[in-house]
């Protein structure tokens, strides 16, 4: 047991700035709640609602569902104390619904550690990886749920390792008013992380939120032309994480049609946050590409670099 205080405590020396405002000891298993998917980093992560296909995977998996094409994608963020964190993921449409597949990874960078067995150097202070494995089906009335398993294996400071299994539930409602959805999701549900006897409990997450599509070209407000702003997406999301208060997140998305695709800009607020106080983004599909950018704005702290990069088949 003292030698897993040791570990923690170099691996808090090297994350220290990201955990500030975590209690010590309250949630394990930080690397599960890490977002991704650029195009919701840009909306302050108020994606619960969001038919958003593979970038649904992190926030809701009903909205799986919106992968009418097989999608890869991949994401990857800079954090502020030199630390990456990087996503894969495949989305397969079928008869019944869509599968989904992705590789989380986590490197905090390096700590030096010195131990009492005479352990003196320099080690990766954490280094995790997470697969996942899920789906979303459609059902009646317009709703779709969604399940992911997630299974992780976690190592601190070379010395200790932890592993186990997650699990994300979600639901969607395309609601009667035109535009309208509604969503629903906890997320890593499982037993507690252990690297040696003592546990801490996963971030159990529980989200909610609102999603409202204004499309005037569908309205016959304008006409439909390339290169006309048309599409305005308005999100909202109330989120809980375990040990935390309740905070949330409200998007807006503004896109152009354009021959072969979309652009679009984005922007958020995060609520009731020590740390993030908003984000912006931009977006491009182009043909079968899409990229996607998100900055998050944190107010002590450098700010956060977010990318993605993704193909539909």
């Amino acid at each position: 047991m003292r030698r897993a205080r040791v570990l923690a405590l170099a691996a808090a020396a090297a994350l220290s700035p990201v955990l500030a405002r975590a209690d010590a000891g309250t949630v394990g298993a930080t690397t599960l709640q890490r977002p991704f998917g650029a195009r919701a980093l840009g909306m302050a992560q108020a994606f619960a609602a969001v038919p958003g296909g593979l970038e649904s995977a992190g926030y809701n998996p009903a909205g799986l569902i919106a992968a009418k094409r097989p999608q890869l994608s991949t994401f990857y963020t800079h954090g502020v104390i030199e630390d990456s964190f990087g996503y894969l993921g495949y989305a397969h449409p079928l008869s019944f619904g869509v599968l989904d597949a992705g590789l989380l990874y986590y490197d905090a960078g390096t700590v030096h550690l010195m131990l009492s067995d005479g352990t003196n150097s320099n080690v990766k202070a954490e280094e995790d990886y997470v697969g996942m494995l899920g789906g979303a089906i459609p059902l009646p009335f317009d709703l779709s749920v969604g399940g992911i398993g997630k299974f992780y294996r976690f190592s601190l400071a070379q010395q200790a390792n932890a592993s186990g299994f997650a699990a994300d539930l979600g639901a969607q409602w395309r609601s009667p008013l035109a535009g309208l959805t509604l969503g629903a999701s906890l997320q890593n549900m499982g037993p507690d992380v252990k690297f040696e006897q003592q546990g801490d409990p996963l971030p159990l997450t529980a989200r909610a939120g609102a999603a409202y599509l204004l499309d005037l070209a569908a309205l016959g407000a304008i006409k439909q032309s390339d290169y006309t702003v048309s599409q305005f997406l308005i999100t909202a999301d109330a989120i809980q994480v375990r040990g935390s208060p309740v905070g949330g997140g409200v998007g807006l998305e503004i896109a152009m049609p354009m021959p072969n695709g979309r652009a679009a800009i984005r922007g958020g607020y995060v609520i009731n946050s020590d740390s993030s106080s908003s984000a912006f983004g931009v977006g491009l599909k182009e043909g079968h590409f899409l990229f996607d950018y998100a900055i998050g704005v944190t107010r002590a702290l450098n700010n956060t670099q977010n990318f993605s990069l993704g193909v539909e088949f």
